[in-house]
């Protein structure tokens, strides 16, 4: 992953993990998967926008993509839970 688009350190995923992981197991995280967690994040974020773009453009029923602009009700209202089991 290249540092300049990197919106999300790799320490602040590690904080963010470590908050779910069990003291009595001792979970540890390497760097590698940190990587792989970050890029999946990346994945996941990119398809929730462009899912909801394509539904919002279909619903204005317009050929102009400048007039399109996302909100987030556009991400809640039905992609999120697709996307959640598409990813499942």
């Amino acid at each position: 992953m290249e540092k300049d688009e990197e919106l999300l350190s790799l320490n602040t995923l590690a904080r963010i993990l470590t908050l779910y992981f069990s003291p009595e197991n001792r979970t540890k995280i390497t760097p590698t998967a940190l990587t792989l967690i970050a890029q999946y994040l990346k994945i996941y974020t990119k398809e929730a926008v462009c899912r909801a773009y394509e539904d919002k453009k279909e619903k204005m029923m317009t050929g102009d993509d400048d007039e399109v602009v996302l909100e987030i009700e556009d991400l809640e209202n039905g992609v999120a839970a697709q996307l959640a089991l598409d990813f499942s």
